[in-house]
């Protein structure tokens, strides 16, 4: 509204200056539109450069996520900048689960990503973000053709994931494919996988004796991710 204000008031004040007969009328009535002008440029550089009429709103969400890798819970990020210091962290939701990209956090000065790494009953990020937002509907109304309402000021992104769980830079990620899909690798992983799942089955039948195939199966099923997640850290441990 104010833009239009801005326009239509420096129209008229143009009009009664220019054709107006009468100059006295002309001038007092155009004086009046020209303060108009003035207040209504006034309203807009404050809400343009000092957020006039808004407010900062802050909303927390929590997203649940899913590795991007199946197979392997990896949390993956993309290093930026020169000084690789900022990061951008990819994963999946289980809206994504089979989407065609998966999601990221946004590259931006003012996004804060953390990770943390514990027992937590599911994995997923807290998201907590900071918009301006206008105080109410008139000064919506006033500068509604600004297009800033819900203009981003920052976000924080903490990562709750499991200690099982690997965070991996893209690359790191790119040579741990590399090194699984490598025959020899992939030789010793099934023969020491089924030595680890032969022993954790022998100690679990020692221990109960009249264990049911389902149970058994359970613990095979188990003791392979065991394996599986320790021979992915072994890998990545002798990276770097």
């Amino acid at each position: 509204m104010v833009q239009i204000t801005i326009l239509i008031s420096a129209a008229l004040a143009y009009f009664f200056a220019v054709f107006v007969k009468n100059k006295r009328l002309g001038y007092t009535v155009m004086s009046v539109f020209i303060a108009l002008f003035l207040i209504s440029i006034g309203l807009l550089v404050g809400n343009e450069y000092g957020h006039l009429g808004m407010e900062k709103v802050t909303t927390n969400k929590t997203i649940a996520i899913q590795t991007v890798k199946k197979g392997s819970n990896l949390l993956l990020y993309k290093q930026l900048g020169t000084n690789s210091k900022e990061k951008v962290y990819v994963y999946r939701t289980p809206d994504t689960a089979k989407a065609k990209k998966p999601d990221n956090t946004k590259a931006d000065i003012n996004v804060t990503n953390k990770v943390k790494q514990g027992n937590f009953d599911s994995s997923h990020i807290k998201q907590e973000t900071t918009r301006w937002e206008y105080k109410n509907g008139f000064y919506s109304f006033l500068f509604n053709l600004s297009n800033n309402d819900h203009e981003f000021v920052k976000q924080t992104n903490t990562f709750e994931i499991g200690s099982d769980w690997m965070v991996l830079s893209t690359s790191q990620a790119s040579k741990l494919d590399k090194m699984l899909k490598d025959k020899d690798v992939q030789a010793k992983m099934k023969s020491e996988g089924a030595d680890y799942v032969k022993s954790i089955v022998a100690q679990e039948m020692k221990a109960n004796p009249s264990m049911s195939e389902t149970q058994r199966a359970e613990v095979v099923k188990q003791a392979q991710a065991e394996y599986q997640a320790s021979a992915v850290k072994k890998l990545v441990g002798n990276m770097k």
